[in-house]
């Protein structure tokens, strides 16, 4: 019996199609098809969002209610202080805050900000020349640095692939040779630098976002508890602020919106993972070759292929949307079709059919290519190599009214524009070689003065076969040219004038912030000469606000025009001027100059704009301040640092009386850069267990019996060394962080207490802002629970400072303190405010004395009398009195003559581990020189 030939042939044919595939899947040919199933297969299956996003948008209601835009910097500050009391767990301003605005809304935004406790992530973008090309970056606009100083910053850069549809979004960015994360990254708390970036999965339905109007959350009419523990977003939503992004299945949405569907897919860990489409390209190649047997009919064959392309996509559309996997279909469904299309053609004759076919094609070719000239948007023009006219759009007289009364079969050359003639002679010149390179786009300046107009064209020469005899010059064929032109002057106009905009303020004309920058890096590229370098000065306008009050707005806007034209005719020398915000300029200089010669220039600026101003028939008397940085290297130092640096002189400037010029300090600047880089460690060193509590014992004078001691907080850092607690804690009050570093001291001092001798008590201080902002009592009631430390043992100290502003809140917040059985103690007493209204009022068990009145107790006799007053003021309100700072046992035996019944000092012991603190304690007593060596 014969073997069955094995089918070479057909083995052949597959191949040939599975490699025309296989190399069109790996140039990209099917992404666009894959990218639009996986759309579909999003729409099919959408997905509620979790709840934990809340979107404050900026909407038509908002912007209607406030009436202008950009809005004042204390609207932003309104809403940041509204969440933050809501207790949003983060805010996200999706707002570009890089620039200065009004000196009052600023200050009010960095003071929200600084309120908010470091809980508001501010937006950074990346600038780019190109949609696809990273490497084409421009620039970075960040928070200006009074309001990033207290607030979050993440990359809220958005890019889009070449279609302009957005699919994807990274987990951070290199910005200034730093990573940044980005705004979804995180909101959702997952920072990866490595990973490449995340399909986003757009079956999350914006229209299922919860969404409130930021003026109806401005105004207070949205309960606060719809933004507690939330992950709130602010941004535009209103289309007039152009904020918009074209993304799958949903079309155009907002900015903040993508933000926000970007965040839902970390948090509900759908992150679309693309699989490798070769796996099942050669599998879906074998069952071809498998089924389209000659042996089989032609309908099932086609059956058995439809069956499998259902089952293809039933299976990606599982793996989307149950697993979040993203399958490749497109080319194997591409390969499947050319097999059932190869088998077809096998079936059937077609050399009859296709000679039909291209006849029918050739009429509707003609028939289509005059429709499409004639109604084209573009002018179009089409000629011969004689100059006759063969075919033309309506559009093309718009372009070229003399053309509007002619037809087709007229002459034409004479009447075109002479670049055009000399274009269509070259391009018929260059077929004729068979040397067609791409068309060039090129314009055309036509007309002069107000009627100038410019025509934007390309010119394509081809060469055009005869099949019905000869061309005029003998020849079987014809050469013709097209030209298709359009009018963009309006463009023109629009594009010049949003180039300036991009780069001048719109009232004064002067250069804006980032636009300023770049002018610096630009002209400053070259190291001064020795001896020489280059200034930039930041200017201030002093009695500005109130001239602008006084006098009005119109003539305010007129005032900072006049500034603006009057710096710039100064000195040629000087740069164009910058408006870097309200009421503050800035300019540089263009060539090196001397020290002397910087000063004397402030000093021109300084009289120049001291003379009066004649403003609308009124004279405006200006008062100036001004910041200077002089630097002799200024080409590495980069334009943004410069200005920054003359800010911050300016900052001082504006503290002194009267005009004058502020030089920058560089180790002023060093020192904030110190105490910037303290506050950044801070976040982290409760997660890094730098932070430790030492104790410092506190007895019983009538017999140095230890009795129980005060925790205190010490940090040491890797490299900065033991950070002091007056520094570091000044600056978790200023941030926010104290609350949490306050809860910290709190558990770990409870646990501490644990292994201590059971009748010692531990006393830990509570800043005034835990008490103002935080809830102390659920604070104290965790620690407690948590670590079942009994609360007789535990001391709570405040600082007379928390009684500033007493209030009925606070009353209530101390009083749950006591019902919880801890005791209050009040520190440092006679420092500060002192009141006998609130130790009447407030529920103390204590009164510490400050170690101000001990040091100086045996040779003071005013101290005496204040401490033995204090004493008596104790005795009668019935509460317990402790001196800290004893350092002597003179001061010591005077504090128990009048009967003072607890001290702490270095006399009894300097703070300590606890496990020093639980040696010290295993004696009965503590004798002072033993202490002392402690």
């Amino acid at each position: 019996m014969l073997k069955a030939a094995f089918p070479f042939r057909r083995l052949l044919v597959l191949a040939s199609l599975f490699c025309i595939v296989a190399s069109l899947a790996g140039l990209g040919g099917f992404a666009r098809l894959d990218a639009g199933l996986t759309a579909r297969r999003m729409a099919l299956a959408p997905r509620a969002p979790t709840g934990d996003v809340v979107f404050v948008a900026i909407d038509k209601q908002s912007l209607d209610a406030i009436g202008v835009w950009p809005w004042d910097r204390s609207v932003h500050a309104r809403l940041i202080d509204v969440l933050t009391r809501a207790e949003a767990r983060d805010i996200f301003l999706d707002v570009d805050f890089s620039s200065r605005s009004s000196e009052a809304g600023d200050e009010a935004l960095a003071r929200a900000l600084e309120q908010a406790g470091g809980g508001v992530i501010l937006p950074t973008f990346t600038q780019y020349r190109t949609t696809g090309d990273r490497s084409g970056a421009t620039d970075v606009t960040a928070p200006h640095p009074i309001f990033s100083e207290n607030a979050w910053t993440a990359s809220a850069s958005v890019r889009a692939d070449a279609d302009g549809v957005v699919r994807r979004f990274a987990f951070g960015e290199e910005q200034d040779g730093e990573f940044v994360m980005s705004v979804p990254a995180a909101l959702a708390g997952m920072a990866d630098a490595n990973s490449p970036p995340f399909v986003i999965d757009f079956s999350i339905d914006p229209a299922s976002l919860v969404s409130h109007s930021a003026i109806d959350v401005a105004s207070g009419r949205v309960d606060p508890a719809a933004f507690k523990d939330k992950i709130v977003v602010v941004g535009a939503a209103a289309i007039e602020l152009k904020d918009n992004f074209l993304v799958p299945v949903h079309g155009l949405i907002s900015g903040p919106t993508l933000q926000i569907i970007a965040t839902e897919t970390l948090l509900q860990d759908r992150m679309l993972t693309p699989l490798r489409a070769w796996p099942l390209l050669i599998l879906c190649a074998v069952l071809g070759f498998v089924t389209l047997s000659p042996r089989r009919s032609l309908r099932l064959q086609s059956l058995l292929i439809g069956s499998t392309v259902i089952a293809l996509e039933t299976a990606g559309f599982w793996l989307q949307s149950a697993h979040a996997l993203l399958l490749p279909t497109a080319a194997s469904q591409a390969l499947l079709g050319l097999i059932v299309v190869t088998r077809i053609l096998e079936e059937l004759d077609l050399r009859t059919w296709l000679l039909r076919l291209a006849s029918v094609e050739a009429d509707n070719s003609r028939s289509l290519l005059g429709q499409v000239i004639s109604d084209s948007a573009d002018a179009i023009l089409v000629v011969d190599e004689d100059g006759i006219l063969i075919a033309h759009s309506t559009r093309i007289a718009d372009v070229l009214p003399e053309l509007a009364s002619l037809e087709d079969g007229d002459a034409v050359m004479a009447i075109l524009p002479e670049a055009w003639r000399r274009e269509i002679d070259a391009a018929m010149a260059d077929v004729r070689r068979q040397c067609v390179g791409p068309a060039k786009l090129r314009e055309l300046s036509l007309g002069e003065g107000a009627g100038a107009r410019t025509i934007e064209y390309t010119i394509t020469a081809s060469q055009r076969a005869l099949a019905d005899g000869k061309s005029r010059r003998g020849e079987d064929h014809a050469f013709v040219a097209c030209v298709t032109a359009r009018d963009i002057t309006e463009r023109r106009r629009q594009e010049e004038r949003i180039g300036f905009l991009s780069r001048h303020d719109v009232l004064t004309g002067a250069l804006r912030s980032s636009a300023f920058v770049n002018e610096i890096n630009a002209r400053l590229t070259e190291t001064p000469p020795p001896g020489s370098g280059h200034a930039v000065y930041a200017v201030n306008l002093h009695r500005f606000k109130t001239i602008n009050s006084t006098l009005g707005r119109s003539k305010g806007d007129a005032l900072l025009k006049a500034v603006v034209r009057r710096l710039g005719s100064l000195d040629d020398r000087l740069s164009p001027i910058a408006r870097l915000g309200g009421d503050t300029f800035s300019a540089f200089t263009l060539t090196p100059v001397t020290p002397q010669e910087a000063r004397a220039l402030a000093d021109a600026i300084v009289a120049a704009l001291s003379t009066p101003f004649a403003v609308a028939e009124t004279k405006a008397q200006l008062g100036v301040h001004i910041g200077m940085v002089f630097s002799t290297d200024a080409p590495s130092r980069g334009g943004a640092a410069l200005v920054a640096e003359a800010e911050l002189a300016l900052d001082d400037a504006r503290r002194t009386n009267g005009n004058g010029l502020v030089e920058f300090d560089p180790e002023g600047g060093a020192r904030h850069a110190q105490t910037r880089r303290i506050e950044a460690e801070l976040w982290h060193a409760l997660d890094r267990n730098e932070v430790r509590l030492f104790y410092q014992p506190q007895v019983r004078l009538s017999d140095g019996k230890l009795i129980g001691c005060e925790a205190l907080l010490r940090w040491r850092h890797p490299e900065l060394g033991f950070v002091s607690p007056q520094v570091f804690v000044e600056i978790a009050e200023a941030n926010g962080f104290i609350e949490q570093l306050g809860a910290w001291a709190m558990l770990q001092a409870c646990r501490d207490a644990l292994t201590f001798r059971p009748d010692l008590a531990v006393a830990v201080n509570v800043s005034p802002l835990q008490l103002q902002r935080g809830d102390i009592v659920a604070t104290v009631r965790q620690a407690l629970q948590q670590t079942g430390l009994r609360p007789d043992r535990l001391q709570i100290e405040i600082t007379e400072s928390t009684f500033l502003n007493p209030s009925d809140e606070m009353l209530e917040k101390l009083s749950a303190l006591k019902a919880l059985g801890v005791s209050i103690a009040l520190d440092d007493f006679g420092t500060g405010y002192s009141s006998f209204g609130y130790l009447a009022r407030f529920p103390l068990d204590k009164i510490k004395v400050d170690q101000m009145f001990v040091r100086t107790l045996i040779d003071n006799t005013a101290s005496q009398a204040i401490v033995q007053s204090v004493k008596t003021l104790c005795r009668g309100l019935g509460i317990a009195m402790i001196c800290e700072g004893i350092e002597t046992e003179a001061e010591a035996a005077f504090l128990r003559r009048i009967g003072c019944e607890q001290g702490q000092g270095y006399l009894f012991g300097r703070p300590q581990p606890a496990e020093d603190l639980i040696r010290l304690a295993d004696s009965e007593s503590v004798p002072p020189a033993l202490a002392a060596r402690a």
